[in-house]
């Protein structure tokens, strides 16, 4: 089909410029008669003289054999004709005009549909219609496939990405997965307590931590290995911090930071937030700073 249509493109396209090419010619040919006719014996009715006949003739056929190269060739003048055989050739007939008479002049002209040349032209043709043809099978194989890639993902259940904390030792900082721009920073003590509390409560999710009693002696060794993984990362510090002094101030800065990473996760506080202590007396005795609820996949240390 492509093919089919740029060859009939390329025919017509031909055949205008050959029509224009053979209309410059005639019209070149009916000047030359023109600059001629002076010396040309035509018979003329008017004064009734009736020419040289075969003079006429001969100059029909020496102007033929300077058009030999051409589609085009001259049968008659007037009355006076070389009975050329049409084969198939288109006859037309153009008038010039002197002052006391019309003459006509009777072109053979020959259309030739097909060129050796044209060879060349219907094989580019055909290379640029099976190239053409393949590109067209690419573009509409690979829309099927967006397509049908589009339609499967579309039916593929949507896979909620879990939201966790993210302790990122290098930089000291603490953050959320799903929004990297929100973060609160740590000081060292704190930093390094908050890290071995989770270790801590992960490893022993039942445990009671309560701030009246000691720190036990597992959660101060698992403080202090992150304290001396900062110091291999490089952190300036001046001496290691005593994690079983100011525990309350230490829990209040965690807090603190997780308030700020938490704005938009309030209901992760149950996971990560060390529980405060309410009320007095008995009940205050009996509170737990643990993180009961914490497990190994809700927490991501980059650093570690």
């Amino acid at each position: 089909m492509i093919f089919s249509a740029a060859l009939l493109t390329f025919k017509l396209s031909s055949y205008v410029q050959q029509s224009q090419h053979n209309d410059l010619i005639m019209a070149d040919i009916e000047n030359r008669i023109a600059l001629d006719l002076p010396r040309l014996d035509l018979s003329n009715r008017f004064l009734k003289h009736s020419g040289n006949h075969d003079a006429i003739a001969g100059y029909l056929q020496r102007l033929n054999m300077q058009l030999i190269q051409q589609p085009i060739q001259v049968n008659t003048i007037n009355d006076v004709s070389l009975a050329l055989t049409n084969n198939g050739r288109e006859s037309r007939i153009g008038y010039l005009e002197t002052s006391d008479q019309k003459v006509a002049i009777t072109f053979l002209i020959e259309t030739r549909w097909w060129h050796i040349s044209d060879i060349y032209i219907v094989m580019i043709l055909l290379l640029l219609s099976f190239l053409f043809s393949k590109w067209a099978e690419l573009i509409n194989r690979t829309s099927l496939q967006y397509l049908a890639l589009k339609e499967q993902t579309e039916q593929l259940p949507l896979v909620n990405v879990q939201v966790k904390l993210v302790i990122d030792l290098q930089d000291k900082v603490l953050a959320i997965n799903d929004n990297a721009e929100i973060k609160a920073g740590l000081a060292n003590k704190p930093l390094c307590f908050y890290l071995a509390l989770i270790e801590f409560c992960v490893e022993h999710p039942d445990v009671t931590l309560n701030q009246n009693k000691d720190v036990p002696d597992e959660l101060i060794e698992l403080a202090n290995k992150y304290f001396y993984r900062l110091t291999q990362l490089g952190h300036t510090i001046r001496k290691r911090p005593n994690f079983t002094n100011s525990l309350e101030k230490t829990l209040s800065e965690i807090r603190a930071a997780l308030d700020e990473v938490l704005i938009e996760h309030s209901q992760l506080k149950e996971i990560y937030y060390p529980p405060k202590a309410h009320g007095e007396g008995s009940r205050s005795r009996l509170h737990s700073y643990g993180l009961s609820n914490i497990k190994a996949d809700d927490i991501e240390v980059i650093g570690k």
